[in-house]
């Protein structure tokens, strides 16, 4: 018997999910329905792919083994007018979005079921995503592994306590923006030193790339590496003491804790409204 799993929402996370899942060695064992509010998006990704699209929700009672919602937060009402109370106890609900508890899932969708939260980031469109996880009370240990089995067709995934999970949203939620940035300012400066645009942007790219690999490829930590590539009176020296100089450290820090507190900021002001 096939693990039935229906995606709901088929934006860049859901479809990423979606295309991850098919082209992992999950695919022979599971089947995947797809719904999304704009229909051209299920129809673009039906066109490609063996799944099966929705073109709606409505139903007395929803029994896939798996249901995973892929929407924006503020589509939450619209997608759970439909679905509030008629999810089988025994589906496992699967949600990514941003500052929404697995409480606040169980109460808009009046389930008793198990939930897991998940907060994965942009890197699943290319299959590399870091997603954390956590789950409520009711899930079970087979509940678990199927989550993790899902989303690492997309990456890696990693449980951790709900409690956390604005800081992951901190970390490695925004963190691709931040890595973003570093590939911009490093192909700048070496456009600044004479290297052509395109060929600088591809040695900073790759740069990034293969520092990051080596770090998870050795499991070494980063500051036993970059003492590897550090020559005493050398160039890397000089350039480390420029950035220290500069606070980078302590802006990629401060980073991580402003975009924490933010996320934080969001889910209580989300909360409050819900409540007044």
């Amino acid at each position: 018997m096939k693990t039935s799993i229906l995606i709901v929402g088929t934006g860049n996370m859901g479809s990423s999910l979606t295309k991850g899942l098919l082209r992992s060695e999950f695919a022979k064992d599971i089947s995947i329905s797809i719904f999304d509010l704009h229909k051209d998006k299920v129809a673009a990704l039906a066109n490609s792919f063996d799944v099966n699209p929705l073109q709606n929700l409505s139903c007395d009672r929803r029994t896939e083994d798996v249901i995973i919602l892929c929407i924006k937060p503020q589509d939450l009402a619209v997608v759970s007018s439909d679905l509030s109370g008629k999810i089988s106890d025994q589906t496992l609900i699967i949600s990514i979005l941003a500052g929404i508890t697995t409480d606040d899932v169980a109460e808009q969708f009046v389930f008793a079921g198990p939930i897991v939260r998940t907060m994965p980031n942009i890197a699943a469109m290319v299959g590399t995503a870091a997603t954390a996880m956590c789950h409520n009370r009711a899930c079970q240990e087979a509940h678990k592994l199927l989550a993790e089995k899902i989303f690492s067709s997309i990456g890696e995934a990693s449980w951790i306590h709900e409690s956390l999970m604005d800081a992951v949203t901190g970390l490695s939620g925004s963190g691709p923006a931040y890595i973003y940035m570093v590939i911009e300012a490093l192909t700048d400066g070496g456009v600044k030193m004479g290297i052509p645009r395109d060929l600088s942007l591809k040695l900073s790219t790759q740069t990034v790339l293969g520092s990051a690999l080596l770090v998870k490829s050795t499991n070494t930590h980063p500051a036993i590496l970059r003492d590897q590539v550090t020559t005493p009176g050398g160039t890397t020296i000089n350039a480390i003491h420029e950035l220290e100089s500069h606070g980078l450290r302590a802006m990629l820090i401060s980073a991580v804790a402003t975009a924490t507190e933010k996320s934080r900021e969001l889910r209580e002001k989300r909360q409050s409204q819900k409540k007044s």
